[in-house]
């Protein structure tokens, strides 16, 4: 929406908006066939319709479906109006916001007066009452509005001054971990680096994590004065409830909305507001939770952790007084085991200097120039900061990094500096923890020929989040599948969802590469004191 402030002003197709069926998949009222309605309907008897925003008439004219159709280009997107009686504009003529260009009718295929209103925005139909609510926000808070990697920073920056942290105060007061790696409460899966620490910066116990829709969908309440904590993601698919040709939801037997998945052409940047599991009334308790996904005979963190550092191949060379990283050598360097307090405090170090191992030249190829004091140096102690952090918490070791105290004023001026510095550094974060947690490496099986590609009854596979359980083989090749909602849907090979279901199951993520940066300092061996 962001191409969209400069408009100046901003109508309503209609006097007064009644919604009598919303944009959505529904079973249509003449034909009985399940389809997306691309736009609103909304009540009306013979009303002067208007003009949205400036722009010019791309068409007036008449078809079957929508009987006499105005459509309008805005310079950015495109309006249209449908089932009009009578034209008050042509083609090619421009018109301004608030003009009146026709009159509300019945014509093409309706069942009754109404006027259907769509918005077409970046090639695709998009919901026009939530299109205009957007635009009217993104109007009124242009001046207010900050972005995710501005909101993190500035809180950060506030946080290292008052020496509370994440980085610098790993334990709660009530000694539970300051960091717990957030995950969606219905697919387990976890967040971004960047999303990961602003929803953790909250402070929640409970690592659960829905948007109020989602919540919904499960059957689950938001808390009456909730506050929603913002996130920011490419959005591929969206979930969309079915409804009939009333506008009403179509439920299931016991009683769940039916839903839909309908992918985009192109990721779209989106934003969310999430509701932590405790401000949510009905779902299941943190204890029932912890002890569903906790294997009997899971491994305990040190455990893991000395796995993750043998599996990374990495050269550490015990013995001196200082932990650290010698990016010409390649080695990590560590004091015996016995010179830290704990075993866990070894491996919390250890995982340190394997985020700034991943830098090398060999691997993610990461800017670590700069001597010990500068702000060059201070950048990738911050990456290796937040990387420890975000491995820490998957593999439930906890993060320590116990020279914050040196840092804590470079990391806080180089945020207010550059607060896109936040965005950067969570990215290299990231990549850094899915090379050791190994999240991004390649299957070691080949991929199956084009021909021999297909499914199996009763597989499971985890697409954009969502994981679709195969319930039946059809002779004509579709498969009936079934999500983790509950929503059973049947798919065609000329369903876009399923030849993207078969790449998933069959294509492996490649190795991100880290985005380098210009460096003119002068480069010092250790990394990481």
């Amino acid at each position: 929406m962001k191409g969209l402030w400069f408009l100046a002003l901003i109508c309503l197709p209609l006097k007064s908006l009644k919604v009598t069926s919303g944009f959505g998949y529904r079973i249509h009222p003449l034909t009985g066939k399940f389809w997306l309605h691309a736009g609103t309907d909304l009540r009306a008897h013979h009303d002067t319709v208007f003009a949205i925003a400036d722009g010019r008439v791309k068409q007036a004219c008449t078809n079957k479906a929508s009987g006499n159709y105005i459509s309008i280009e805005h310079g950015g997107f495109r309006s249209g109006y449908a089932h009009l009686s009578k034209f008050l504009v042509a083609r090619n003529e421009h018109v301004f916001a608030g003009q009146p260009i026709g009159i509300t009718g019945a014509t093409g295929c309706v069942t009754a007066e109404h006027l259907h209103f769509s918005i077409r925005y970046q090639g695709r139909s998009t919901d026009p009452l939530q299109f205009l609510y957007q635009i009217l926000i993104c109007k009124t808070m242009a001046n207010n509005f900050k972005p995710l990697h501005e909101i993190v920073a500035n809180k950060l920056i506030s946080e290292l001054k008052n020496g509370t942290s994440l980085l610098q105060k790993p334990v709660k007061d009530n000694g539970s971990p300051a960091f717990v790696t957030p995950v969606n409460a219905n697919t387990g899966k976890g967040y971004s680096a960047l999303n990961a620490i602003n929803l953790a910066n909250r402070g929640y116990d409970d690592p659960r994590w829905l948007s109020a829709k989602e919540a919904s969908f499960s059957g689950y309440f938001v808390k009456e004065g909730a506050k929603g904590t913002l996130i920011s993601f490419p959005k591929t698919s969206d979930i969309q409830a079915m409804r009939d040709h009333n506008g009403g939801k179509i439920l299931d037997e016991e009683g769940k909305t039916q839903v839909r998945v309908v992918d985009y052409d192109k990721p779209q940047n989106a934003t969310a507001f999430l509701f932590n599991a405790s401000q949510i009334n009905r779902i299941t308790s943190l204890e029932e939770y912890l002890k569903e996904t906790t294997p009997a005979n899971d491994l305990s963190p040190i455990e893991k952790a000395a796995k993750l550092i043998a599996n990374s191949n990495a050269v550490i060379v015990h013995g001196g007084k200082e932990a650290f990283y010698d990016k010409v050598k390649d080695e990590i360097h560590m004091p015996e085991k016995d010179r830290f307090e704990n075993e866990t405090a070894y491996y919390q170090s250890a995982v340190h200097q394997l985020v700034h191992w991943s830098g090398h030249e060999s691997r993610l190829n990461r800017p670590m120039d700069g001597m010990f004091g500068s702000l060059e140096y201070g950048r990738e102690e911050f990456r290796a900061a937040l990387g420890a952090m975000i491995i820490g918490g998957e593999l439930k070791l906890g993060h320590h990094f116990p020279h914050h105290a040196a840092y804590a004023g470079t990391w806080a001026k180089m945020l207010k500096d550059d607060p896109f510095q936040m965005s950067r550094a969570s990215n290299d974060a990231q990549r850094a923890a899915n090379l050791l947690l190994g999240v991004s490496r390649k299957q070691e099986q080949d991929l199956a020929p084009e021909e021999q590609r297909g499914f199996e009854k009763g597989e499971e596979i985890v697409y954009n989040d969502t994981t679709y359980k195969v319930l039946e083989l059809r002779n004509n090749k579709s498969i009936k599948v079934e999500n983790e909602l509950g929503a059973k849907n049947v798919f065609k090979p000329t369903d876009g969802i399923y030849n993207s279901l078969l790449e998933a199951k069959y294509n492996a993520p490649k190795i991100e590469t880290a985005i380098t940066e210009q460096q003119e300092q002068e480069q010092t061996t250790k990394i990481g004191r």
